[in-house]
């Protein structure tokens, strides 16, 4: 290999070169595009207004006459889908009477500020449902 020399390198000298700015400065401004997204309520969403309208008419509903759709399973889970929201959302309260039926009303949801203070607490339930008890 040889011995190593440890003679100092002299440093590079270093180049800076100046940018040069093009005499021709062209503005450049994309054509703005019409409103090409659409704005378009999902299946879900037309779901959800459809089942408050309904809650709003009728103030107070049997929890089967909102959701059960006898004809279609597939329907009924898409109802209860939605109510779910209403629900999350405090749009909706699902309440139980004596009889052990269940009764959905509307109401104003709590403002913004309230639920972060934790004025309103949220309690949740699990809503079993399945194609057996449909049938």
């Amino acid at each position: 290999l040889g011995p190593m020399k440890l003679e100092p390198k002299p440093p590079k000298a270093s180049v800076s070169r100046k940018r040069r700015r093009s005499l021709k400065v062209e503005k450049v401004k994309p054509e703005e595009l019409e409103d090409t997204v659409s704005k378009e309520k999902t299946e879900t969403e037309k779901t959800i207004a459809k089942m408050f309208d309904v809650l709003k008419i009728n103030k107070k509903v049997r929890l089967e006459n909102l959701v059960l759709n006898r004809i279609s399973f597939a329907q009924t889970v898409e109802n209860l889908f939605a109510l779910s929201f209403l629900v999350k959302d405090g749009r909706v309260v699902i309440t139980v009477d004596d009889n052990g039926s269940h009764h959905v009303s509307p109401r104003n949801a709590p403002a913004a500020s309230m639920i972060t203070s934790r004025k309103v607490v949220y309690s949740h339930f699990i809503f079993r449902f399945d194609f057996n008890d449909w049938k």
